[in-house]
């Protein structure tokens, strides 16, 4: 019998690609549900789809990723970080199924010097990452069948960090990037693969998943990366804090909170690869 896979916020980069991943696994039947088909805050949506659909497996690609706008209070849907996951979680709990969904190192407030475990202490210093913080809780509390996934600046996408350098340099403007903010730059396709073979694996409690950058890159190395790569001029880089990037007002960041993947590295080492050759790979180089 096929496994049976509801993938929820199939309309999100991630969703995009973990959808197209999915269809080619073997012995796999998925259930694809975009934002306009299910609605995630919704509880009784959530209750119901899951009760008709019966699947094993819940993959929650859904979630709000706007740093920026969750800080300035613009984000109408930051709920959707935490009540969506408990709506998923109970849904889950009511029927049997087995939970994946997705997290950040935003969890973490940055102060430690070398890569986070997946069982330190969590220490959110903004909003994004309280609502990440409160969505953990709400599974973890709920469930013992679950997977949770926190990874890393994300990229492969679309509007993403390397389609902005790209593009802005490819127009010869001038482009800000931060010195001070340190990253595990992460395609989406790994994450993504990393992802099925947890869940295939039927991994239970917290993973992290980047692409190895050691103890951490900071934005403007892969800003020069990208450049470099893409055939783009890096003189157009200007470093500057990362306050004075994308954000533009004051707002805590946890400056250097890099995800320790040896937990995952334990159990899938193939699939650990330097951020160098993924964001080769990725651009065709």
């Amino acid at each position: 019998m096929a496994r049976k896979i509801m993938l929820t916020g199939a309309c999100s980069q991630l969703g995009r690609i973990m959808e197209a991943l999915l269809k080619v696994q073997p012995d796999t039947e998925v259930v694809v549900l975009r934002r306009e088909e299910l609605d995630i805050l919704d509880d009784v949506a959530v209750m119901a789809a899951v009760e008709k659909i019966k699947p094993a497996v819940i993959i929650n690609c859904a979630g709000f990723n706007d740093v920026a706008a969750a800080e300035s209070r613009l984000a109408t849907k930051l709920p959707v970080n935490a009540r969506g996951f408990c709506n998923l979680a109970k849904a889950a709990k009511e029927f049997r199924v087995y939970l994946c969904t997705f997290s950040s190192k935003f969890v973490f407030d940055g102060k430690k010097e070398q890569p986070y475990l997946e069982d330190d202490d969590l220490w959110p210093i903004n909003q994004y990452g309280s609502s990440k913080h409160g969505g953990e809780e709400m599974v973890s509390n709920l469930l013992e069948n679950y997977l949770i996934v926190r990874s890393d600046l994300l990229y492969g996408g679309g509007d993403d960090f390397v389609s902005r350098i790209q593009r802005e340099l490819k127009a010869g403007n001038q482009v800000k990037v931060s010195d001070d903010f340190f990253v595990a730059p992460t395609y989406l396709g790994d994450l993504a693969a990393a992802t099925v073979a947890l869940v295939y694996e039927w991994a239970v409690g917290v993973y992290h998943y980047t692409n190895d950058a050691g103890n951490g890159i900071n934005c403007y190395e892969f800003a020069q990366a990208v450049a470099e790569l893409s055939d783009l001029d890096s003189s157009l880089l200007q470093t500057v804090p990362v306050l004075e990037t994308e954000f533009g007002y004051p707002m805590a960041m946890p400056k250097r909170a890099i995800l320790s993947i040896e937990r995952f590295r334990e159990l899938f080492p193939s699939l650990v690869r330097p951020w160098r050759e993924a964001l080769a790979a990725y651009l065709g180089r």
